[in-house]
C-alpha cells in the first residue's frame, strides 16, 4: 500500500435499448472538456498521469516531485472539490451530475488516503529502476507511434536531469524518504521487509530492461544518460539498504482504518466481516459443484481418482511453454470464444480482432500474472487494448495454472472477450465520457464483469474448460475471505496456501503470488472480483425478474458495457431502467 505516491507514476450504441434518460445532446462534450481540464491541472506537477490518457504534449515531462507533495495535493482536491461540488447544484442533466459525482468520489478517497497517512506516519520510498522502467513501458510498446518512443527519450532524459529548478527524480525520492524520517523522527509506518528484499534483488533485471526500451525507441542519444541512470539507481538502492531496509516492517499486518480503506478504495462497500461471511458461505455451495465436474471429468478420461485437486493435476500435464506455442494456445482461445459468443448471443464482438502479446522477462517479473493493457482513450490512433501474457527466457513459467488448454480459455474469457477487452473495446468503439471510462475505474466494476464473463460462457465450454471455469470462480470466492481473515489475524499465510494448494488445485507458486498480493502488492484488491462478481449476479437477476421472457444475455450485457466503468451501484439502478426489445 503506497498512499503517498498518489499516482506519481501510475499510468498506470449497444445492441439493446439502454436506460432512457431525458439529456441534453453535448452532456458527453460538456464532461469531456471538464476531464480535460482537470487532467491538465494535474499534469502540472503529475504529467505522466495525462500522458496515460492519450494526451501526448505530456509525454516527455516528468513529476515535479518535492519533498513535500501534500500540501499542494491538498490544495488542487479543494480546489476541485469546491468547483465540482458548484457544478453538480448547477446542473439539471443528470448524466453530467454522475459524472460530477464520480469525481467528487475520487478526490474525497484521495483525502481519506491522504488523512490515513498522516495518522499512521506512512514513510514514503522510491523503487527507482521498476518506477523509471514502468513509466517507459507506457510510451515504448509495439502500438505506439514512433512520435511516443521518441518522446520517451525525453521523458528518460527529464527524469535523469530534473526540469524547471526541481531536482532529478531519482535523487527527489531520496530527500522526500529523508524529508519524512526526519519529520516523524525515524518512527513511522514503513514499507513490508520482503517487498523491498523482493525489489532489491530485481532492480538489475528492471535495469537492463530500461536499457532494452530505450534500445526500441528509434532514437541513441540517451546512452549517456543511462550511465547516469545506473549511477542514480545505485545511490537510491544503497539508501533504501541502509535506510528503508533496516527499519522494515516484518509484520504485514495493515492498521485496521488502512486495511478498510483499501477495500473502500477498491469499491468494495462491505466490511472485512461482512465479506468473510457472504464469501465462506458462497464457497461451500460451489464447491460442491467442484466436486461433481471433476467427477465427469475423471470419469471421462478413466482416472483412478476423481477428487478435484487429483483430475485438475491431471489437466494441468498438457503444458504449453514454448513462446510461439504460447500464442497460439491463446489464439485458439480467442477463436473458439468469438465463435461462442456470436453463435449464443451473448454480446456485441469488437470489429477488430483480439490483441494478444507475449511479454518479456523484466515485463514478466514486473506483472508475473497474465493481464490487459487498456489503451489511451483520448487521441487514440488505433491502439487497442492488449491481453498480456508473461514468458520466460528460460522457458519454463513460475507457475503452471494457466499454460494448458483447459485453463487457456477461461483465462482468455476474463482477460479478452467477453471479458476485460470488451470493456474497453466497447469504450472505444462506441464511445463514452472520459470520466466513466477512467476516473470511475475501480477494481470492482473491473474485475466484477470480468469473473461474471466466465461465467457467461461457462455452459458451452467442455466439462474440462469447466471444471477449471469452477476452480477459478472458488479461486476469486476464496480471495474474499482470506485476505481479510489475514489482516484481521484469523489465520497465518500458512492457511491461504494450505486453502489454494490442497483444496482448489493451484500451484504452491501461485498460491506464493497470493499471500504476496494480499500482504504488500495490493491489499484489499483481492476481494474486489468477488464482490463485482455478487453485484453482477444480482443485477442479472432482477433484470430477469423483471424482463420475463424479453430478457436477452446479449441486450443485458451490451446495456451494462454501455455504461464504461460506472460504479456498479449506479450501473445496478440504470438497468433497472433496461428495456429489451
Amino acid at each position: 500500500m503506497k498512499i503517498l505516491a498518489l499516482t506519481i507514476l501510475v499510468i498506470l450504441i449497444s445492441a439493446c435499448s439502454t436506460p432512457k434518460v431525458d439529456v441534453k445532446p453535448d452532456w458527453k462534450a460538456v464532461s469531456n472538456q471538464l476531464a480535460l481540464e482537470y487532467a491538465k491541472d494535474m499534469a502540472v506537477r503529475y504529467p505522466e498521469s495525462a500522458s496515460g490518457l492519450g494526451l501526448t504534449e505530456y509525454d516527455s515531462q516528468v513529476v515535479k516531485l518535492e519533498s513535500d507533495m501534500e500540501t499542494k495535493d491538498r490544495a488542487f482536491i479543494e480546489r476541485w472539490w469546491i468547483k465540482l461540488t458548484n457544478l453538480r447544484s448547477e446542473t439539471k442533466d443528470l448524466e453530467l451530475s454522475i459524472d460530477f459525482t464520480v469525481l467528487l468520489a475520487k478526490l474525497e478517497l484521495q483525502l481519506q488516503g491522504m488523512r490515513i497517512s498522516e495518522e499512521i506516519k506512512e514513510i514514503p520510498y522510491g523503487f527507482a529502476s521498476k518506477n523509471i522502467y514502468m513509466s517507459l513501458m507506457g510510451l515504448i510498446n509495439d502500438q505506439s507511434p514512433a512520435e511516443r518512443k521518441s518522446a520517451a527519450v525525453d521523458r528518460f532524459h527529464n527524469y535523469i536531469h530534473g526540469v524547471q529548478g526541481y531536482l532529478p527524480y531519482i535523487t527527489a525520492t531520496i530527500n522526500r524518504s529523508r524529508y519524512f524520517l526526519e519529520k516523524f523522527d525515524g518512527i513511522g509506518f514503513y514499507p513490508l521487509k520482503t517487498e523491498v528484499e523482493e525489489y532489491l534483488s530485481q532492480t538489475a533485471l528492471y535495469q537492463k530492461g530500461v536499457k532494452d526500451l530505450l534500445e526500441k525507441s528509434g532514437r541513441s542519444d540517451w546512452k549517456k544518460d543511462y550511465q547516469n541512470f545506473l549511477v542514480q539507481v545505485k545511490d537510491a538502492d544503497d539508501f533504501i539498504r541502509k535506510s528503508i531496509l533496516p527499519k522494515a516492517r516484518t509484520d504485514f499486518h495493515l492498521p485496521p482504518g488502512l486495511y478498510a480503506y483499501s477495500l473502500r478504495a477498491r469499491g468494495i462497500s462491505a466490511t472485512p466481516e461482512e465479506l468473510i461471511t457472504m464469501a465462506r458461505k458462497d464457497y461451500q455451495e460451489t464447491y460442491k459443484l467442484f466436486k461433481n465436474v471433476a467427477y465427469k471429468v475423471s470419469r471421462k478420461h478413466k482416472l483412478k481418482k476423481f477428487q478435484p485437486v487429483f483430475v485438475i493435476d491431471y489437466l494441468k500435464q498438457s503444458q504449453v511453454t514454448r513462446s510461439e506455442e504460447v500464442g497460439k494456445l491463446y489464439q485458439n482461445a480467442d477463436q473458439e470464444l468469438a465463435r461462442i459468443i456470436s453463435e449464443n448471443s451473448l454480446v456485441s464482438l469488437p470489429p477488430t480482432p483480439l490483441k494478444i502479446r507475449l511479454a518479456g522477462d523484466a515485463e514478466s517479473k514486473s506483472a508475473p500474472v497474465p493481464h490487459l493493457l487498456p489503451p489511451p482513450l483520448i487521441n487514440n490512433q488505433g491502439q487497442r487494448p492488449e491481453f498480456v501474457v508473461p514468458t520466460s527466457s528460460e522457458g519454463k513459467m513460475p507457475f503452471n495454472d494457466f499454460s494448458y488448454p483447459a485453463a487457456a480459455i477461461i483465462l482468455t474469457a476474463h482477460e479478452g472477450r467477453p471479458g476485460h477487452d470488451m470493456q474497453f473495446s466497447s469504450m472505444l468503439d462506441n464511445g463514452i465520457s472520459t470520466i466513466r471510462a477512467r476516473y470511475a475505474m475501480n477494481s470492482v466494476n473491473v474485475e466484477g464483469w470480468g469473473l461474471y464473463a466466465e461465467e457467461l460462457v461457462y455452459p458451452y465450454l467442455s466439462v474440462e474448460s469447466q471444471l477449471v471455469g469452477i476452480q477459478s470462480r472458488l479461486w476469486r470466492m476464496a480471495r474474499a475471505f482470506l485476505e481479510p481473515e489475514l489482516h484481521l489475524g484469523k489465520i497465518k499465510e500458512a492457511e491461504v496456501i494450505r486453502v489454494f494448494t490442497k483444496d482448489i488445485g493451484i500451484s504452491e507458486a501461485m498460491a506464493k503470488l497470493e499471500v504476496r498480493r494480499y500482504t504488500y502488492d495490493d491489499p484489499g484488491q483481492a476481494p474486489s472480483y468477488y464482490f463485482g462478481f455478487r453485484k453482477m449476479r444480482v443485477m442479472k437477476a432482477s433484470a430477469l425478474k423483471r424482463l420475463g421472457n424479453k430478457f436477452s444475455e446479449k441486450c443485458f450485457n451490451d446495456g451494462v458495457l454501455a455504461l464504461g466503468l460506472l460504479p456498479i451501484n449506479i450501473v445496478a439502478g440504470r438497468m433497472e431502467q433496461l428495456s429489451c426489445p
